[in-house]
């Protein structure tokens, strides 16, 4: 008896030791090689993207009169809303907002000069990484700056600019969504 109470817990693990062992989960592969498909006509998603007119009346609200006269026309002047965006990827990107001028710059940092509609001159800069890619716009006295960023469907895209100017205390920001046209 006192054999049989020695060798039953052996005997009862053995068959929990005998079953095949359950493979590790495999781990998900992460997207690689994922092409970016900047190309393409874009149009604004309103309903998703701030309206800059209440945007500028609230970035202003604590300014005296004549100061909100002066910042609020500057602002409207350099930060437009467009209902769509051009798209032409390639050796430069060449990106259109509305029926401005098209931006051609190279991907690589260089700097290029560009000319809005209304004959203000720009040095512009573009960078890509991945889903993500920085414009940078640097005029008389002031700097916007959009950066696009891809979102994970490919179709749609939002764009943060910045409005920095050193007389100010903090840029102003706003941000528009972009669906891609079929």
């Amino acid at each position: 008896m006192r054999v049989l109470t020695l060798l039953l817990p052996c005997l009862l693990a053995i068959p929990v030791s005998a079953q095949k062992a359950k493979p590790a989960p495999k781990a998900v592969e992460a997207d690689k090689g994922v092409k970016i498909n900047w190309d393409g006509e874009w149009s604004l998603h309103a309903s998703q993207s701030d309206k800059i007119d209440e945007q500028i009346e609230d970035y202003l609200k604590d300014q005296n009169f004549a100061m909100k006269l002066y910042w609020k026309k500057k602002l409207q002047s350099a930060c437009r809303s467009f209902n769509k965006l051009d798209i032409l990827a390639g050796d430069s990107f060449a990106v259109t907002m509305g029926k401005e001028r098209p931006i051609d710059t190279p991907t690589d940092g260089t700097e290029a000069d560009w000319k809005r509609s209304d004959d203000e001159k720009f040095k512009v800069t573009l960078t890509r990484n991945g889903p993500t890619m920085i414009q940078t716009l640097t005029g008389d006295g002031y700097t916007m700056k959009y950066v696009y960023s891809m979102r994970k469907d490919g179709d749609s895209l939002a764009l943060q600019a910045t409005y920095t100017h050193p007389k100010l205390d903090n840029p102003f920001s706003y941000k528009l969504v972009f669906k891609r046209n079929d």
